[in-house]
């Protein structure tokens, strides 16, 4: 599963030329990968529906705080985005690409979320292709998803 989250980070259009160069010189553990994530008790592979849309959260960061209006939620972020709100003066235009990718029948590397109860879902990886999901949520129809369990206390700390 680790490999899944390298290979998605890896295509992820933030690492290129330079980059891509020198994280492939990096010789890293999982360990050392991830010093500071949380303890994850099990991971599975899970699929997701439209349904699930509403259960689905984004880690507490600024943007996409400000993204989602608050609320955490991809689909408040849809709204922001197909209002032609900029935020912190980032264009909008990856998250339309990717929905309209999805859209054309395209497919996205797995994302990553946490669950304290599998009701509630933090993306760990994959904010844009979530967000492209949002979007286009008729597209969000059994997506794979690797979902790790964790304890609810330190999963709080990320939302």
């Amino acid at each position: 599963m680790i490999s899944e989250f390298l290979r998605a980070e890896y295509l992820s259009e933030r690492f290129s030329g330079e980059i891509k160069t020198e994280m492939s010189k990096l010789l890293m553990d999982e360990h050392m990968l991830f010093e500071r994530f949380l303890t994850v008790t099990e991971w599975s592979l899970y699929s997701f529906t439209r349904d699930d849309l509403e259960r689905i959260r984004y880690i507490d960061y600024s943007y996409w705080n400000e993204l989602s209006a608050g609320t955490h939620m991809p689909m408040a972020a849809a709204e922001t985005i197909h209002k032609g709100i900029l935020i912190y003066g980032q264009d909008n235009s990856g998250f339309l690409r990717a929905a309209e990718y999805i859209r054309s029948g395209g497919t996205f590397p797995r994302m990553f979320f946490l669950t304290s109860d599998f009701e509630n879902f933090v993306i760990v990886e994959g904010h844009l292709r979530m967000t492209a999901y949002a979007l286009a949520p008729e597209c969000f129809n059994q997506v794979e998803v690797i979902v790790g369990k964790c304890n609810s206390a330190e999963l709080d700390n990320w939302m």
